[in-house]
């Protein structure tokens, strides 16, 4: 007379050794597939973001001071102006959509048009009415933002990688 339990017993094993090879299978392979979606480096930079000019002409300056070259359409730009009230006004630019407009900034004509920014070019916002364009801010608003030195800070970051670049705060004044 054969025993039947033993054999059910056995398929069981079976069934549940399967089962965890598959699930351990499943894991390796989204593990895997994971390490294999990795990110651009990011390259490395030294950017300074200052103000400059006085009157009509103030203006924030970008320098790219040594590194690596950067594309621009690569880049996005956040500015956070600290107004009186102790609210922030930001602003966002991403390069890459600026580069497809017919009017892209002032930042990006001041470059050259071209989408590669080297070591020892700088761009500036341009004007005073430009400069708060950029900002996000009234032009009369910016006149105060100055004439009281306000803070902005100013981040700079590297799209496919998505590290940050850069950032600062600086004074709004004149000079």
């Amino acid at each position: 007379m054969v025993d039947r339990e033993a054999a059910v017993s056995s398929v069981i094993g079976v069934v549940l050794l399967l089962a965890i090879v598959v699930i351990l299978a499943a894991l390796v392979a989204s593990f895997a597939g994971g390490a294999a979606d990795t990110k651009d480096p990011p390259p490395s930079v030294d950017l300074a973001v200052y103000s400059a000019g006085s009157g009509d002409d103030f203006t924030l300056v970008f320098e790219h001071r040594g590194g690596d070259q950067v594309r621009l359409r690569d880049l996005r730009v956040n500015t956070w102006v600290h107004l009186e009230d102790g609210e922030l006004r930001a602003a966002s630019y991403d390069l890459r959509e600026e580069l497809e407009k017919e009017k892209p900034l002032k930042f990006i004509e001041n470059l050259g048009g071209t989408d590669v920014w080297r070591t020892g070019n700088g761009s500036s916002t341009g004007n005073q009415e430009e400069t708060a364009g950029f900002l996000d801010l009234p032009e009369d608003e910016l006149e105060e933002c100055i004439g009281r030195s306000a803070v902005v800070e100013v981040a700079v970051y590297h799209l496919p990688s998505g590290v940050l670049l850069h950032k600062s705060s600086i004074l709004l004044k004149e000079r």
